[in-house]
C-alpha cells in the first residue's frame, strides 16, 4: 500500500476566509480517520459549520484501506473544509488515535493555544468548539474540556457526560442503559476525565505531558492523558453546552481495526495506566488485586467455554510484564511531577456500592439474555429427545437391556462390593478434598515422606473424590465408571466419520469390554484404565493432524488442545503414555507419506508433537522429575526394579499382538479380534479401507515395540503389557467397528461372490469367538480387582487389619505401619506402585495418595538395611529400631518368613491369622516431639549399633501437635531438648521457637533441632512453601481448565468461526 505523507500541511487560501481578532485564543482541530468515510463528511462539515472562527482544521489518516471506487480521501477533505485552513497527513501504517497525533503534531509547527482532538465519528454542534474554548479561558487550572456525547442516530439520547472510574481503572458513566437527555446533566461539572471522541487539551500541557502515550495503541489513551493532567495539578471538566453525536464506530464493531481483540487492549492499556499513574503506597495493593480479579475472569471465561478471552487476558499480563522496565521509567517521570496526592484524586473515583450496583445491573441483563438463548436450547433439545426416542425400536431396546443386565452380572465382585484394595486401584482417603490438599502440599506423607511436587494425578482424583462428597466408597465405583464411560464415548467418535452408528455403538462395546477394561480391572492397573480412557481422543487428534481423517469443519488449534488435555490425562497415571502416543503419530504419518498422499504429513507431526509437549506441561512441575532418582520413569529402567518390569512381558512379542493376546484380555475374544480386522481390510472400500489399513499399521508397531521390551532391546517405557496393549486395543476395537460397517455399508455395493461368503463367515465366527470369551466373564463375575491373581490378599482381610489400625491410631495418634511382603500390594509393579517386598503406609492402610511415593534416599536406605538385619536374624531389637521410624505395626503375610519377626523381643503379636501375623511395636517414636536428647533408637541408627536400641523408651517431654503435613506446632516449653520429626532428612524443614530458628543436630535419619535453654516459648516445625510453589497451585488449575476450554469450545464459538 502506498503512502502519502507531507511534512507541513497544505494551507487553503481561500479569500473569503475570516481572520478572528487576536485576543481569541486560536484552535487547531486534529481529526484522525481510519476507514471511517461514511462519517468522516458530516464530521468535517459540522467543524467547517464551527460559530468559532479561529480555527484550523488537519486531517490524520491513520492508514485507511483505499477502495477504487471511491474518491481519494484527501479530495474529500478539500471539498468539505475550503472555507477553513485546513491541512491532511497520511501515517504510514496504522498507529491508532493518540499514537497518530503525536506523529501529526511533530511534522506541522501550530502555535495554537488549544487543541481539539475528533474522532471522524463524531460530529460537533455548531456552537460547541465556542463554549468549551470559554470555559478554558475563564478557568486556568482546567487543562481539557470535554462535550456532552448523545448517539449519533438519536441525539435525546446521552452516551457520555464524563466518566470517572473506580480504582482498577475501570470507566463508569454514571448513565442508565439509554438514558434520554432531559437537562438533567447540564451542569459544568469536574470529571475524572472525558474519552477521546472531542476533547479541547491546551497546547503547553499537552507538550508538557509529551502527549499521549504512543505504546497504547488504542483504548484508554484518554484516560491516561487526563489522568497524568490531573497529576500535574489540573482539573478536567465537562461542558454541557457542547454537544457531539457519536457513533462509536469501532465499540460497536462498524469498522475494522488491527486493535483487536478489544478485551485484550482494554485489559492491557489499563493495568499499564494505573501502573504509570497511581501513587507507590496505593499501587502496592492494586497491583496484585487487579491480577486476582484478572484470574477471576479467567475462571469465569473458562467456565463459559470461551478460550479465547483467557488468552486475551493472559497476553496482557504478559505484556505488561515483559514491559514493565520501560513502564517504571515512564512511571519515574509522571511521579516526578506529580503535584496531587491520590486522596485528592478519589472523591472523583467510584464508590464500591455504585460499582456493585452497575455490575448487578450488568450482569443481570447478561442473565437474562443468557436464559432466554438456554430457554430456546432446552426447548430445541426436547424436541430431538423425542424424535430421538421415536426412532427406538423395541429391538435396540433389548440390546442396551441386554448388555446392561450382563455388566451388573460380570461387575457384581466391584460394584456390589467393600472398596477395592489391589494394586493400583486403592481407597480414596476420606474427606471431599483431601487429594486436593495434598496435591496443595509441599510436603507428601506417602512412605517416609518427601518434598513436593505431587504427582498430578492427585489433581484429577481429587474432582472424583469431589464429586462423591468425600464418600470412600461411592468416589471409587464413581471413579471406574466415569473411566468406562469415558473410554465407551471415545472409541465410538474414533470411527464417528467413517461408520454408522450401529458400528460406532461396536465399536465402543469391543473397547470397553476388550482386554484393556478386563485386565485393567482384574490386576488392578488404574494407569491402565486411565490411560484406556483417555487413548481414544489422543489418537483422533493425531489422525486428524496427519490427515487419516478430516471432518468438514474441523480446527487444528482444537485438536492440539484435546491431544494434549487427554495426554496428560493419561501421561499423569502412565507418563510412558507420551512416548508411545509419539511412536504412533510419527509412524501414521510417515505411512501416510509413503502411500503417497499430500506430502505434509511429517509437518503435520509438529502438531502431534506440540500437543504432547502441552500435555507434559499441564503436568508441571511434578512431571520435571520423571527421570530423577525414584522418578515415575526411572524406576522402570534403574536398578533391581528393571528385572520386575521386563519380566512383565514375557510371553510376548508379535505373535501375541497380532492374534490379539496382547493385552491379556479372554483369550477367544483376543482371537476375535484379527478376524474383524481382515474383514475390514477385505470389505471396506476408499476411506474405511484406508483407515483399516493404517490401524494395522499401527498394532504391527506397537507388536514391534513389545517385541523389542521383552527381548531385553529396548528398556519399558511403560511398566505392563497392560499399558502397552493400550493402542493395540484401541486399533482392533477401531477394526471391528469399520468391518461391522464394511459388511452394513459396503458389502451391499459388491456382486455376490466369494467375498460376502467369506465376510459373512469372518464376522459369524468373530461373533461366535466374542460370545464364547465373555460370557464366562461375566458368569463368573471376573470384572473385579484381585480376580487375576488367587494368591491375593481378600479385601476382607485388608479391612480387618485397617480396622485395627484406625481404632489404635483414634488413641495413639497418627503412625506408620510396615506391610511385609509382595502380597499386599497385588497386580503387577507400575511406575506408580512400584512394589517391593516392604511398604509403608497410614493407619488407614494403602490409598490412593500413596501412588507415585517420592524417592526419600537415606531414610529408605536404613529403613532396608533393619528390615534385612531382622529377617537374616541379626538382631532381636526390631522393635526400637524400627520405632525410630515411627512405625508402630508390621504386618506380615504367611508367605514371607515370619520366624525372625517372631523372634523379636520388643514387638508383640497382636493378631495372628491364616494368611498374617500382625505385630505391635509399643516403642514407636512419636511423628513429631521433643525429648531430653535425641532418641537412643535415632543413635543407634546412626552409629549403625543395634545394642544402642535396648533400653527404655524415650520420655517425650512435649508432643507436637500436627496442623498438616507439612506444619507442626507445640505448647510453650523451655529448653533444653531436641525436636525430632520423623520424616526423611530434608535441609527445608525447618524449627523455630518464638520466632528464632533453631540449629539442625546430626541425627543419621529424620530431622533433629536443638532446643536452647531459656524461657517458655513456643515451637513450630514447617515445612516452608516457595512463591514458585504458590504460583504453580494458581497458575496449573487454570491451565488445565484452558486447555478443557479450548478443546471443547462452546457451540456460540464454533458457530463464530463456522464459514458462513
Amino acid at each position: 500500500m502506498s503512502t502519502e505523507t507531507t511534512s507541513v500541511p497544505r494551507w487553503s487560501a481561500d479569500p473569503e476566509a475570516v481572520n478572528s481578532p487576536p485576543e481569541q485564543p486560536s484552535v487547531l482541530a486534529v481529526v484522525v480517520t481510519h476507514d471511517g468515510r461514511r462519517w468522516l463528511r458530516d464530521s468535517l462539515v459540522a467543524l467547517a459549520n464551527q460559530s468559532y472562527e479561529h480555527i484550523d482544521i488537519l486531517v490524520v489518516d491513520d492508514a485507511s484501506t483505499r477502495p477504487r471506487e471511491e474518491p481519494r480521501l484527501k479530495r474529500i477533505v478539500k471539498r468539505h473544509l475550503r472555507r477553513r485552513r485546513w491541512g491532511y497527513l497520511r501515517t504510514p501504517r496504522p498507529l491508532g488515535y493518540g499514537a497518530a497525533i503525536n506523529w501529526a503534531l511533530s511534522r506541522v509547527r501550530t502555535d495554537a493555544d488549544y487543541l481539539l482532538f475528533v474522532h471522524d465519528d463524531a460530529a460537533l454542534s455548531l456552537s460547541s468548539v465556542a463554549k468549551m474554548v470559554e470555559r478554558l479561558r475563564h478557568e486556568d487550572r482546567t487543562a481539557i474540556v470535554g462535550p456532552k456525547i448523545v448517539s449519533w442516530d438519536d441525539p435525546s439520547v446521552l452516551e457520555e457526560v464524563g466518566m470517572a472510574i473506580d480504582r482498577f481503572g475501570y470507566p463508569y458513566k454514571g448513565l442508565e442503559q439509554g438514558e434520554i437527555d432531559l437537562g438533567q446533566h447540564d451542569r459544568a461539572t469536574e470529571v475524572f476525565y472525558v474519552t477521546s471522541t472531542v476533547m479541547l487539551v491546551r497546547h503547553e500541557v499537552f507538550k508538557r505531558m509529551r502527549g499521549f502515550d504512543a505504546h497504547l495503541g488504542a483504548y484508554s489513551e484518554d484516560l491516561d492523558l487526563c489522568w497524568r493532567a490531573r497529576l500535574l495539578g489540573y482539573t478536567v471538566r465537562l461542558e454541557p453546552g457542547a454537544v457531539a453525536r457519536h457513533v462509536i464506530a469501532m465499540a460497536t464493531a462498524q469498522r475494522s481495526t488491527r486493535f483487536g481483540p478489544p478485551r485484550y487492549f482494554i485489559r492491557r492499556n489499563r493495568l499499564h495506566t494505573i501502573t504509570k499513574n497511581a501513587s507507590g503506597l496505593r499501587l502496592l495493593t492494586l497491583i496484585p488485586f487487579f491480577v486476582l480479579l484478572t484470574f477471576g475472569e479467567m475462571l469465569g471465561f473458562l467456565i463459559l467455554r470461551e478460550p479465547r478471552e483467557v488468552g486475551n487476558l493472559g497476553r496482557a499480563l504478559m505484556w505488561n510484564l515483559v514491559r514493565f522496565p520501560q513502564t517504571l521509567g515512564e512511571r519515574r517521570r509522571v511521579q516526578s511531577s506529580r503535584q496531587v496526592g491520590d486522596t485528592d484524586l478519589s472523591r472523583l473515583m467510584v464508590r464500591l456500592p455504585s460499582r456493585l450496583r452497575v455490575y448487578a445491573l450488568d450482569q443481570a441483563e447478561r442473565l437474562e439474555e443468557t436464559w432466554g438463548r438456554r430457554a430456546d436450547i432446552v426447548s430445541r433439545k426436547t424436541t430431538q429427545a423425542r424424535v430421538a426416542t421415536a426412532r427406538v425400536k423395541g429391538r435396540q431396546v433389548a440390546v442396551v437391556v441386554a448388555l446392561f443386565l450382563l455388566v451388573v452380572l460380570g461387575f457384581r465382585g466391584f460394584f456390589w462390593a467393600p472398596v477395592a484394595t489391589f494394586g493400583e486401584i486403592l481407597p480414596f482417603p476420606e474427606g471431599a478434598t483431601s487429594m486436593w490438599r495434598q496435591w496443595a502440599s509441599p510436603w507428601q506423607d506417602a512412605g517416609l515422606g518427601s518434598p513436593g511436587p505431587a504427582p498430578t494425578s492427585f489433581l484429577v482424583l481429587g474432582v472424583v473424590q469431589f464429586l462423591s462428597f468425600g464418600a470412600v466408597g461411592f468416589a471409587q465405583k464413581l471413579l471406574i465408571l466415569l473411566l468406562g464411560v469415558t473410554a465407551f464415548l471415545g472409541a465410538t467418535r474414533l470411527v464417528s466419520e467413517l461408520v454408522d452408528r450401529f458400528a460406532r455403538f461396536a465399536t465402543g462395546i469391543v473397547y470397553t469390554l476388550g482386554a484393556i477394561g478386563y485386565a485393567g480391572l482384574r490386576d488392578g492397573a488404574l494407569g491402565a484404565l486411565v490411560f484406556g480412557a483417555a487413548a481414544p481422543f489422543v489418537l483422533l487428534s493425531i489422525l486428524r493432524l496427519v490427515g487419516w481423517i478430516r471432518p468438514a469443519l474441523w480446527s487444528a488449534g482444537r485438536e492440539v488442545a484435546t491431544l494434549g488435555l487427554f495426554a496428560a490425562l493419561s501421561a499423569a497415571f502412565v507418563p510412558g503414555s507420551l512416548f508411545l502416543y509419539l511412536a504412533a503419530a510419527l509412524l501414521l504419518a510417515a505411512l501416510r507419506t509413503f502411500v503417497g498422499r499430500s506430502g505434509t504429513e511429517l509437518k503435520a507431526v509438529g502438531g502431534s508433537v506440540i500437543g504432547l509437549a502441552l500435555g507434559w506441561a499441564l503436568l508441571l512441575p511434578w512431571s520435571l522429575g520423571w527421570l530423577g532418582e525414584g522418578g515415575a520413569l526411572s524406576v522402570l529402567g534403574a536398578g533391581a526394579p528393571f528385572a520386575d518390569f521386563a519380566s512383565h512381558f514375557n510371553g510376548h512379542g508379535m505373535m501375541s499382538v497380532v492374534l490379539g493376546q496382547t493385552p491379556e484380555g479372554p483369550v477367544l475374544f483376543g482371537l476375535a479380534l484379527p478376524i474383524l480386522g481382515i474383514v475390514a481390510v477385505a470389505t471396506g472400500a476408499g476411506q474405511r479401507r484406508r483407515m483399516a489399513i493404517a490401524l494395522w499399521a499401527l498394532i504391527v508397531g506397537m507388536g514391534f515395540l513389545v517385541t523389542a521390551t521383552a527381548s531385553g532391546i529396548l528398556p519399558p517405557v511403560v511398566a505392563t503389557p497392560t499399558e502397552m496393549g493400550v493402542l493395540i486395543s484401541l486399533a482392533f476395537s477401531g477394526l471391528a467397528g469399520i468391518a461391522v460397517a464394511a459388511f452394513r455399508l459396503d458389502l451391499p455395493r459388491r456382486g455376490f461372490g466369494i467375498v460376502q461368503g467369506l465376510t459373512v463367515a469372518g464376522l459369524a465366527a468373530a461373533l461366535f469367538l466374542v460370545a464364547a470369551g465373555l460370557a464366562p466373564t461375566f458368569v463368573r463375575g471376573d470384572w473385579a480387582p484381585g480376580r487375576a491373581d488367587s494368591e491375593s490378599p481378600e479385601t476382607s482381610e485388608i479391612d480387618q487389619i485397617t480396622a485395627l489400625l484406625k481404632a489404635d491410631a483414634a488413641t495413639e495418634g497418627e503412625f506408620r505401619a510396615l506391610w511385609i511382603g509382595r502380597d499386599w500390594a497385588g497386580g503387577f509393579a507400575t511406575s506408580g506402585r512400584p512394589t517391593a517386598s516392604a511398604f509403608l503406609t497410614g493407619p488407614p492402610g494403602p490409598e490412593l495418595n500413596d501412588l507415585f511415593a517420592g524417592n526419600p534416599g537415606e531414610g529408605t536406605r536404613r529403613l532396608n538395611e533393619i528390615i534385612d538385619s531382622i529377617e537374616a536374624g541379626e538382631t532381636d531389637r526390631g522393635g526400637n529400631l524400627l520405632g525410630s521410624f515411627n512405625i508402630r505395626f508390621v504386618i506380615v503375610d504367611l508367605d514371607s518368613r515370619t520366624r525372625p519377626w517372631e523372634t523379636q523381643r520388643d514387638l508383640a503379636l497382636v493378631r495372628r491369622e491364616d494368611d498374617f501375623f500382625v505385630f505391635q511395636n509399643d516403642a514407636a517414636l512419636a511423628r513429631a516431639a521433643v525429648y531430653e536428647e535425641l532418641p537412643h533408637y535415632v543413635a543407634a541408627i546412626e552409629e549403625e549399633d543395634p545394642a544402642l536400641a535396648s533400653g527404655e523408651p524415650p520420655a517425650e517431654r512435649a508432643a507436637l501437635i500436627r496442623e498438616s503435613s507439612w506444619k507442626y506446632r507445640a505448647a510453650p516449653l523451655s529448653g533444653p531438648g531436641v525436636v525430632f520429626l520423623a520424616d526423611s532428612n530434608d535441609e527445608n524443614w525447618t524449627a523455630t521457637s518464638d520466632g528464632d530458628v533453631l540449629d539442625r543436630t546430626n541425627s543419621g535419619w529424620g530431622n533433629a533441632f536443638e532446643v536452647l535453654s531459656g524461657e517458655d516459648a513456643a515451637l513450630e516445625l514447617e515445612f516452608p512453601r516457595s512463591l514458585i510453589d504458590y504460583g504453580w497451585l494458581v497458575a496449573l488449575p487454570l491451565l488445565w481448565l484452558f486447555m478443557i476450554g479450548a478443546a471443547f469450545p462452546s457451540r456460540r464459538g464454533e458457530k463464530r468461526r463456522a464459514p458462513a
